[in-house]
């Protein structure tokens, strides 16, 4: 727990010693889908999703998360953009020993984009896209009271006839919080190196993002509810905050409201 506070702790520090520096780096990185939030659930939260469990989207956010998935499981999503802009999302998870596994790709496509001449003919098109694959394993230590789960990646971005790549890893934790129904949560995603650029001599960097959150389950409430909070903080922006709540009404359905700001 001691380890968890830690983390919370120095969120706050970077956010308020290091937002003027943070400005000056907005848009400095490569690999823009990699910002890019991946789930429905987790679009509805706000994006409040570093200290939630058990679904395989977790892979995206906090891969500690994916150990309360507990058995083999796969998700397949599709989500459409504007200008034919495409996103899908493919994980399959087993368990093994103590631990969880999982692998996962995740692309975006950005349909046909129109190739012109220097002087403004089109000359045809061409095709972009994004893609990223991930091995990732999650395991419970110190009893039940904390989490462990570290994601290894391979990320490639391909426009016309250039290209570039990178490895990387995401690591998350998620503990006990000091309430009952309360989990402590925190991850860093994208540590890692470019390995190829679009261009000889030039290499973008990793867009590294530090999350911290807490999610608290009530007790006591006619219908289950769920309340989830984050800090992010970029590497090429400012800080910002997500909150969440999920309230889970009869047939199924949960209403999801979120806010980012």
């Amino acid at each position: 727990m001691r380890f968890i506070r830690c983390i919370l702790l120095a969120a706050v520090a970077l956010t308020a010693t290091g937002a003027y520096a943070q400005n000056d780096n907005a848009g400095t990185t490569g690999f823009s889908f990699l910002k890019v939030g991946v789930g429905a659930r987790a679009a509805a939260l706000g994006g409040a999703y570093t200290a939630i469990s058990g679904d395989l989207e977790s892979t995206a956010w906090n891969p500690a998360g994916i150990y309360d998935v507990g058995e083999r499981a796969a998700a397949v999503s599709l989500t459409s953009y504007l200008v034919d802009t495409e996103a899908g999302f493919l994980c399959v998870a087993l368990p093994s020993g103590s631990r969880m596994w999982a692998v996962s790709v995740n692309y975006f496509t950005y349909g046909d984009l129109q190739r012109t001449s220097e002087d403004g003919l089109a000359t045809g098109t061409f095709g972009a896209f994004d893609v990223t694959t991930g091995l990732t394993a999650a395991q419970r230590v110190w009893g039940d009271r904390l989490t462990l789960g570290a994601t290894a990646k391979w990320i490639y971005s391909g426009i016309d006839d250039f290209s570039a790549d990178a490895m990387a890893v995401d690591l998350g934790v998620l503990a006990r919080g000091p309430i009952p129904g309360m989990t402590v949560g925190a991850s860093m995603s994208n540590l890692g190196t470019v390995r190829s650029g679009f261009t000889k001599g030039y290499e973008d960097s990793l867009p590294v993002l530090l999350r911290a959150g807490v999610s608290h389950r009530p007790a006591h409430f006619p219908v289950p509810v769920l309340l989830s909070g984050d800090i992010t903080i970029p590497n090429d922006n400012d800080a910002y905050f997500t909150f969440g709540v999920e309230i889970r009404l009869a047939g199924g359905l949960s209403l999801r409201p979120g806010y980012s700001l």
